[in-house]
Order: C-alpha cells, then sequence, then structure tokens
C-alpha cells in the first residue's frame, strides 16, 4: 500500500482562493473584519501561529491586532482586556493563543505535577471570559456543550481552528465532502488520542453528535491499549495531539488507516515506519498547521455573517 501525505499547504491554499472572494465582497461593501488576539510572549509556538495569522488575515484584508502579554502577569489584567475587547465593537473576534503547558509551567514556577492543574484552572477562567459571539476560536467553555448538542452552526458557534482542519484534512484522505456519513456508512472508528480543549473534548463531541464511532483516550488508556497488545489496531482513523515525539509507530496501526498527526513541535507519529501502512498521513510540520490557520479565518467571516444576520 503506498501511504498519501496530505499535504496542509496545498489544501489551506485551495481554501485561502475561496476565502479571497468574500474578502473581494467586504472590501466593496467598505467592511473590515478586525481580529484581536491575546499573545503570551514566552511560549515559541505561539509566537510562530500569530506570525502566521497575522500574515494571512493581512492578505484577506482582515485586520489582526496582537496584545502581547506574560504567562506570569497578574490573571486580573489580562480578563481587564479581553473585557474591553468584549465591548469594542469594531472587533469580530478574539483569540487568546494557547501556551503550550511546559512553558506557563516552567515560568511560574511549579512543579509539573502542581502545575498541570494551576494551568488548567488559568486557562478556564481565561477563556470562560470571551463574549460568546466573538469567540473566534470556539475556546468558551459553552461552546463544548453547543457541539455535543449538535447543530452549532445554527446556534452561531464555530469550531475550534484545530478541530475544523483535522476534518478538512479527512475529508481530503476520504476524498469526501461529506464525512461523517462516510465515516458512519462504512463503520469506520476513529480513535482520539489526547483530550484537549482544541481538538480532543471538541472533535469527540462532533463526531459523536453525528452518530459515529469514536473513542477519545489519553496517555493512561494508551498505556493500557500497549499492554493488552491492542494497540490501535481498532482505529481506522487515528487522531493524535499529545507533544510525544514518535508516541505511534507502524506497529501500533491497523493497515489502511487514516493519521492525522496533530503533535507540536515534532509530531507525534515516526512517519517513517507508519509509510506504505497507513493509507494517509498528514507531515509535521505542513499538515495540520496550515489548515488551522485558514479555518480560523473561515471562522471571522462566519462570525460576521452571523452578526449582519442580527
Amino acid at each position: 500500500m503506498k501511504t498519501i501525505i496530505l499535504d496542509g499547504y496545498q489544501l489551506a491554499f485551495y481554501y485561502q482562493k475561496k476565502l479571497l472572494d468574500e474578502a473581494r465582497a467586504l472590501r466593496l461593501s467598505e467592511t473590515k473584519l478586525v481580529i484581536a488576539a491575546i499573545l503570551f510572549h514566552e511560549d515559541i509556538g505561539s509566537q510562530l501561529y500569530t506570525r502566521l495569522k497575522k500574515e494571512l488575515a493581512e492578505d484577506l484584508g482582515i485586520e489582526y491586532r496582537v496584545f502581547s502579554f506574560s504567562v506570569v502577569d497578574d490573571q486580573q489584567k489580562i480578563i481587564d482586556k479581553l473585557q474591553k475587547l468584549n465591548k469594542q465593537t469594531d472587533i469580530t473576534g478574539i483569540i487568546i493563543q494557547k501556551p503550550w503547558r511546559k512553558t506557563w509551567i516552567k515560568a511560574s514556577g511549579y512543579s509539573m505535577e502542581e502545575g498541570k492543574d494551576k494551568f488548567g484552572k488559568w486557562w478556564r477562567e481565561l477563556v470562560s471570559v470571551l463574549d460568546i459571539n466573538k469567540d473566534v476560536d470556539g475556546l468558551h467553555p459553552s461552546n463544548l456543550s453547543t457541539l455535543q448538542e449538535g447543530g452549532w452552526r445554527a446556534k452561531g458557534r464555530v469550531l475550534p481552528a484545530t478541530c475544523q482542519a483535522t476534518i478538512r484534512l479527512l475529508e481530503k484522505a476520504f476524498e469526501t465532502e461529506h464525512l461523517f456519513a462516510h465515516l458512519r456508512d462504512n463503520s469506520l472508528k476513529t480513535v482520539i488520542i489526547g483530550k484537549s480543549d482544541l481538538l480532543g473534548q471538541p472533535l469527540y463531541a462532533v463526531l459523536s453528535s453525528k452518530k459515529c464511532s469514536v473513542e477519545m483516550i489519553g496517555s493512561q488508556e494508551l498505556k493500557t491499549r500497549i499492554e493488552d497488545n491492542i494497540f490501535l489496531k481498532d482505529a481506522d482513523v487515528i487522531v493524535t495531539a499529545t507533544g510525544r515525539k514518535n508516541l505511534i509507530n507502524g506497529s501500533m496501526v491497523k493497515e489502511g488507516s487514516v493519521i492525522i498527526d496533530v503533535g507540536e513541535p515534532n509530531g507525534d507519529v515516526d512517519q517513517d515506519s507508519v509509510m506504505n501502512i497507513a493509507a494517509a498521513v498528514t507531515p509535521v510540520p505542513g499538515g495540520v498547521g496550515p489548515m488551522t490557520v485558514v479555518s480560523l479565518m473561515e471562522n471571522a467571516f462566519w462570525l460576521h455573517q452571523m452578526k449582519s444576520m442580527i
């Protein structure tokens, strides 16, 4: 079996061209979209993604305002800024660029064990402040329950950009515009590794709401699977986002499976070992990342449409 490398840059370019038409229409109507981004400057990955998002936004005529903070700044200072942005009528969408947990813990001076809970509480308090009508990356805690219920589009909500990027890459892998029906009709099971609010939880919620076969696991569940020699052999689709380099290799996966690698910075998948076993796999970098950037811009256009209908 020849493994297809899913080119995120190529796919992102296709969707970017579609957005250019919307951008031209907005310029003709003299309408300007504005995204406000909260960046924590200690996090190198966040700096990179912020730069890429700002570049694409400007290409599309979207103003991308970046407000830089330190992870050790007083949290109320950041909350005050978010509340001001919520009230600004010219702001289309607000994103908080989530720093890497280990970066936050190290800068904050906590032990790794103590820092995990502290980081989770800090992050939840920040995203809970977001105006849901400006939540361009679907980070507000209430967004998850909306995804679980289904019909999130009708309620004016968006998918987190990384989740949307993953779905688009799966559509490309299966050559379908109706991913959920394809997964259901072919009895394909998805296993998600990682339970983050940016990908694992929302993707699980969407697939579950569409009656697709899906399981979400963490590191302990994966360890148990390995000990029981189950590995990931029951998964037709694997979406992994742990940040643990070469966590998954070819001996662990089913022949013909599709693998979406969202691990940062080096990828969760030992790509060489899954070649000619997996049907398709995303590279790192160049897979999910470019599509995540485009998906965020799609969300901004969508929020503008929703605002126009009110």
